[in-house]
């Protein structure tokens, strides 16, 4: 059983290589075939399936084969606790942030 820690560990770690990020981006503009995708890369065909086989591995894509061709999509629905986490430490920031703003403000106004 995968918990949702988990699965937000598999799609930061599948994230953290900026060819595989790449295709994120080509798939969040349309669905592509492999060989469509390996056409923006200079890696061999070969290694840009190990790449999609992370992706697909973390949930970030997924695969249906339609006649001779294998489709990729984009699986939103698998970004979505990551993105949950980055907000929530994001808003923590930013509030922690905020308030040492007014004490460094609160401080400067009373001397």
């Amino acid at each position: 059983m995968t918990t949702e820690t988990d699965q937000t560990d598999k799609v930061f770690s599948a994230l953290a290589d900026k060819s595989r990020r790449k295709v994120v981006e080509m798939l969040h503009k349309k669905d592509s075939t492999i060989l469509e995708l390996s056409e923006a890369f200079t890696m061999s065909f070969q290694a840009l399936s190990k790449h999609i086989k992370i992706l697909e591995s973390a949930g970030i894509i997924a695969k249906k084969k339609e006649g001779k061709f294998v489709i990729c999509s984009l699986d939103h629905e698998a970004l979505k606790n990551s993105l949950k986490w980055i907000s929530y430490h994001s808003n923590f920031w930013n509030e922690s942030f905020n308030k040492l703003d007014k004490l460094i403000k609160k401080e400067k106004d009373g001397k």
